[in-house]
């Protein structure tokens, strides 16, 4: 299977994995071959990319980290604790829905703790109208894999999991005209999302069932090293440990997310990015552990190679992720194989959907 973008797929390609629509319920199965119907039903949910079975991927099957359903039932769970308690206006909040968070947080974990030597990939299963809820999961389990990296303790890393699944709770404070604006936001509109830490802040800080660590972590997820942040523009070590793992691992997430008003980037892409952040605003000691739990080429990747050839990735190499095995693409159907390892003066220069 591979990832491909909705505006290649062609008429005929079969799923290879389900999709989801804003309500967490399945719009369309595995192994459905798509037809205009279904490509336009696709697109009128704000569903960028889906993964198909091919040819040019038969036979490919890309590790899977955490579960469909445990990212579904993740998703849905907080789509439902966010909206619950973004609707209650006093402080009394329900212990039902904290218990439900730490419960995700805690598969999460299992998850995690019985496949050590996993990858991250981020899997698209539903559409950008879904992109506050699916994101705040996303950067849930991967805070967690780069505090377990760093060798945290497993109740450090369950208050880091908790803050990461909540760090985005004050985006519910603001309209979804705003949000999603594909335009350029206003000076107002900008400094009204500017607000959504502290919006998040609020609605937690007098819940005693949410630990003062995850709480912290939804004040300042959005501070960076050189004092250029907000809410407090804090700097250095004045920003805790934990703040610095969701604050990292919450924009590598968003800018390689597909979202109503960007496109995504890849893995690869993404990473270059943060690696020139990494010298003033974020810390790169942190940034060299997300360098090796994320999966930068899955297998079913398609890439250009600086021969100028295509090729798709059939082996990672967790050791030298940037150099995977791959087989060449001639006539749209894989040819030899190479093993970028044995070939250094062959390198990939991008990934390729489509």
């Amino acid at each position: 299977m591979r990832l491909k973008s909705i505006e290649n797929v062609a008429l005929g390609e079969m799923l290879a994995k389900p999709v989801y629509d804003d309500k967490c319920q399945l719009l369309l199965a595995k192994n459905v071959a798509l037809t205009q119907n279904y490509i336009d039903r696709l697109m009128r949910a704000n569903i960028h990319c889906v993964y198909i079975e091919d040819e040019l991927s038969a036979g490919l099957e890309a590790e899977n980290f955490v579960p469909d359903e445990l990212k579904i039932r993740s998703i849905s769970t907080v789509r439902q604790v966010f909206k619950e308690l973004s609707e209650r206006k006093t402080a009394t909040y329900s212990i039902k829905s904290v218990d439900q968070i730490k419960h995700v947080i805690d598969e999460m974990m299992a998850v995690i703790y019985d496949n050590p030597h996993t990858l991250y990939c981020m899997t698209e299963l539903m559409g950008s109208d879904m992109y506050t809820y699916h994101h705040s999961a996303e950067v849930a389990v991967l805070s967690m894999l780069v505090a377990r990296n760093m060798k945290l303790s497993d109740h450090f890393i369950q208050k880091i999991g908790v803050g990461a699944i909540l760090h985005d709770i004050g985006k519910m404070r603001i309209s979804g005209e705003v949000l999603n604006k594909q335009e350029t936001l206003t000076p107002e509109e900008n400094q009204l999302m500017k607000e959504h830490p502290q919006f998040g802040y609020d609605m937690l800080k007098d819940n005693d069932f949410i630990s003062p660590i995850s709480r912290q972590i939804v004040l300042l997820h959005h501070e960076k090293l050189n004092g250029s942040g907000y809410p407090y523009k804090l700097s250095g070590d004045q920003i805790p440990i934990h703040v610095r793992i969701v604050t990292l691992c919450d924009i590598f997430n968003a800018i390689s997310s597909n979202r109503s008003y960007k496109d995504r980037l890849s893995a690869d892409e993404a990473l270059e990015i943060l690696r020139t952040e990494a010298v003033y605003e974020l810390d790169r000691d942190i940034y060299y552990q997300l360098l090796k739990v994320v999966n930068i080429y899955p297998v079913g990747t398609v890439v250009m190679l600086s021969t100028g050839e295509r090729a798709i990735v059939i082996k990672e190499n967790p050791d030298a992720q940037t150099r995977p095995t791959v087989q060449l693409i001639k006539d749209n159907k894989r040819a030899e194989t190479i093993n970028l390892m044995d070939y250094l003066t062959i390198f990939i220069t991008k990934t390729i959907e489509g």
